[in-house]
């Protein structure tokens, strides 16, 4: 039986972001819309429990990603998808600097000097450690996460003619 830590914060769909903290104490800030707050956990515990709650794990989430997407690091997770919340990581998790984004809520990204500003649709904004590249990466490797997740509600159910489990198809 899987126990979900009940003490660890739930993303919702107000979450802008989880920043990585090494403090003495603290182990993640975390944005919302109207409010920023500390945690004892670090992001991928807080993603981890949110995942447990809609009925997965952060593993089985990323597994899915992974096989979807065809890679293996940097990996966005669909959190809350029937929500559609997706977090995306700025680095790979070993990066003390990593901060995972919450797709819906970046509104634009541009590169300043030597970081990247993230602007949210609610006119906030943070820098992350990261090259403007490496953000349009993981960006546009969430949205194509998204549409491969939510293919037959965005576009209705079809196979296309050369599809191998196309009965039609005269291989």
């Amino acid at each position: 039986m899987v126990k979900v830590m009940t003490s660890v914060f739930i993303i919702t769909r107000a979450t802008k972001a989880i920043v990585s903290k090494e403090s003495s104490y603290y182990r993640s800030l975390i944005l919302e819309s109207k409010n920023e707050r500390h945690s004892l956990h670090k992001p991928e515990q807080i993603i981890d429990n949110t995942c447990l709650l809609y009925g997965s794990t952060l593993e089985g989430r990323r597994t899915a990603a992974k096989d979807i997407l065809k890679i293996t690091s940097k990996i966005p997770v669909p959190v809350i998808p029937d929500k559609g919340v997706y977090m995306l990581p700025t680095s790979s998790t070993k990066n003390k600097e990593r901060v995972w984004l919450a797709y819906h809520h970046i509104d634009f990204y541009e590169q300043r000097n030597d970081k990247t500003f993230v602007a949210f649709t609610d006119g906030s904004g943070l820098y992350v450690n990261a090259s403007e590249t490496t953000i349009d990466m993981q960006y546009k490797r969430a949205s194509q996460l998204i549409v491969k997740l939510n293919r037959s509600t965005l576009f209705g159910r079809r196979t296309t003619p050369f599809h191998p489990n196309n009965p039609n198809n005269q291989n």
